[in-house]
C-alpha cells in the first residue's frame, strides 16, 4: 500500500504508555539506478511519528522517511503525542522494514516537564523521553547491525546517550542528527517577547539546550539544519565541519495551481494556513487581526479573513465572532483556502528555518505578504516572488495592494511556482542526504 502525501488532522491524548513492534517490509525496492552495495541498514528516530503530515515536523520527516525507505532498508522509531495517528500506523508499516512506537501522556509530560527545571534538566529532552522505547530501541541496536542512525530533533539524541550500547555497538554505528532548526535560539526569541515568568523559563529551556546542542555537536557524525541561514545561530563555531544544511522541499504535484475561490468567501479574501495551538502561530494571527486587518478593512471593505488550521485555541475560536473572520478549525484540505484569486499571509514574530505553509503557497502560485522572519530560510528575492512588510503600516499596504491589482498578484504568483520548482522539490533536495549518509558510511569503512 503506498504512502500518500496528505492525511486528515487528528486529535486525541493517550493516556498510557505503550510499545509495539512490526515487521513488514522485508524488501526494499531499490531506486532507479541505485547499485545494492550502497544500499544501508538505517535506524531513523523520531520525536513524533511522521504520519500524518500535517504539522512542520512531520512533513519533513515524512518525506525523509518516504526518500530513504525507496533507497535503505529503513527501521522507524518514534513518539505518538496524538492517539489518533495510531489509525494510520498500518500505512506506515508497510514502507520500514520495522516500527517501534511509544505513545506519551501529554497531562502527564507536562508534570515531568516542571519537575525538569528542579533537577536542571533540559525541559524538551525531559518531555520526549520514554523508557519505554528506549528498552525497545536497545533491543533492536542488539538485534540489528545497522549501518547509520538518524535521529530527528535534538531531544531524540537522549536515545543514544542512555543506549546501553553507548560506548560499545554505538561507536561503530555512523549518528546522524537532523536538528532541523537551531531550538536553543528559537526559545531565546519567546523570551524576548514574553512576560517576565514566561521570559524566565523560556530563558532557563535555552541554556540548557545550548548546552545540549554542544554535546549533541561533539557525540554525532553530521548535524543537518534547514537552511545555511540556520547554521549562523548554533552555539558554537563549527569547527570540524559536521554541520550542513538539508533544505525542506515541497510536493509540486500536490500544491499545484488551482482557480477554486474560497468557499463561501463572497469576495477577496486573506488566508493563513497553519495549526492553530501553536503559539508562533497564534502571536502572528494575533497582531495582524489586531494591528493590520483594520486598515486592510477600511481600504477594501468585503474582504474576508480565513483561519484555516486544526486544534485552534480557545483564543483563536473566538476570533470567529469577530466581523470578517472566519475560522475554520481543521479542514481536509487546505488547497481550497489557497486559491489563485486570494493573497496568503504569513505574519508571524518569531519563525525558524524554512516555512512549509509558505512553501506550499508558492507552489500554488499564491501571492504572499510576509513578515520578514518568516522568509528568512528561503533565498527568494523579495518583490519578485514575494512581499515583505516590516511593521503593521506596511504590511495592510502591501496585501491591500495585491488585492486591487490583480495582474500584479498573478505575476509574483506565477514567479514564486517557478521559484520553487527550482529549488525546492523534496526529491532535489533530499540528495544532499543520500550522500551525506554514503560518505559518511564510506568515511568509516576506511
Amino acid at each position: 500500500m503506498p504512502i500518500t502525501t496528505r492525511w486528515p488532522d487528528s486529535r486525541g491524548l493517550s493516556f498510557h504508555e505503550e510499545q509495539a513492534v512490526s515487521h513488514s517490509k522485508t524488501d526494499v525496492k531499490l531506486a532507479e539506478g541505485q547499485d545494492d552495495k550502497v544500499r544501508k541498514r538505517i535506524l531513523y528516530l523520531a520525536h513524533r511519528v511522521p504520519y500524518p503530515p500535517n504539522k512542520g515536523d512531520k512533513i519533513r520527516s515524512f518525506n525523509i522517511l518516504k526518500y530513504l525507505s525507496q533507497r535503505h532498508e529503513l527501521h522507524l522509531a518514534a513518539l505518538i503525542d496524538d492517539a489518533k495517528d495510531i489509525a494510520v500506523l498500518p500505512e506506515l508499516r508497510s514502507q520500514v522494514t520495522s516500527l517501534i512506537y511509544s505513545r506519551i501522556d501529554q497531562a502527564g509530560r507536562r508534570l515531568l516537564s516542571s519537575r525538569a527545571i528542579l533537577r536542571s534538566q533540559s525541559i524538551t529532552v525531559v518531555h520526549f523521553y520514554s523508557r519505554g522505547l528506549q528498552s525497545k530501541i536497545d533491543d533492536l541496536i542488539e538485534s540489528t547491525n545497522f549501518d547509520v542512525i538518524l535521529c530527528s530533533s535534538s531531544p531524540i539524541a537522549e536515545y543514544l546517550f542512555r543506549s546501553r550500547h553507548w560506548n560499545a555497538r554505538l561507536k561503530d554505528i555512523v549518528k546522524i542528527m537532523d536538528l532541523i532548526d537551531v531550538d536553543s535560539y528559537k526559545w531565546q526569541q519567546y523570551a524576548q517577547i514574553s512576560s517576565m515568568a514566561k521570559a524566565w523559563v523560556y530563558r532557563y529551556e535555552a541554556r540548557k539546550l545550548e548546552q545540549y546542542e554542544k554535546k549533541i555537536y561533539r557525540a554525532f557524525d553530521k548535524l543537518l539544519l534547514v537552511s545555511d541561514r540556520e547554521k549562523h545561530y548554533f552555539p558554537q563555531p563549527d569547527n570540524q565541519n559536521k554541520i550542513r544544511a538539508v533544505q525542506n522541499g515541497v510536493d509540486l504535484d500536490y500544491f499545484s495551481d488551482s482557480s477554486q475561490r474560497v468557499p463561501g468567501s463572497g469576495g477577496p479574501a486573506v488566508v493563513f494556513t497553519g495549526m492553530m495551538d501553536y503559539w508562533p502561530n497564534i502571536e502572528g494571527v494575533r497582531w495582524f487581526i489586531e494591528e493590520v486587518y483594520p486598515a486592510i478593512r477600511k481600504a477594501v471593505p468585503e474582504v474576508h479573513f480565513f483561519v484555516v488550521g486544526g486544534r485552534p485555541s480557545k483564543e483563536v475560536s473566538h476570533w470567529q465572532s469577530l466581523d470578517g473572520v472566519t475560522v475554520t478549525g481543521f479542514v481536509p484540505d487546505v488547497r481550497t483556502y489557497l486559491g489563485k484569486e486570494d493573497v496568503c499571509i504569513v505574519p508571524l514574530q518569531i519563525a525558524r528555518g524554512i516555512q512549509n505553509k509558505v512553501l506550499e503557497a508558492m507552489s500554488m502560485s499564491k501571492a504572499i505578504v510576509s513578515t520578514p522572519q518568516a522568509l528568512e530560510g528561503i533565498n527568494l528575492t523579495l518583490g519578485e516572488h514575494a512581499l515583505s512588510a516590516l511593521d503593521a503600516r506596511e504590511f495592510a499596504a502591501a496585501v491591500v495592494g495585491l488585492l486591487r491589482d490583480r495582474q500584479m498578484a498573478d505575476q509574483i504568483g506565477q514567479a514564486a511556482r517557478q521559484f520553487v520548482e527550482q529549488h525546492y522539490s523534496w526529491e532535489g533536495n533530499l540528495r544532499q542526504l543520500e550522500e551525506i549518509i554514503l560518505g559518511k558510511c564510506l568515511d568509516t569503512t576506511r
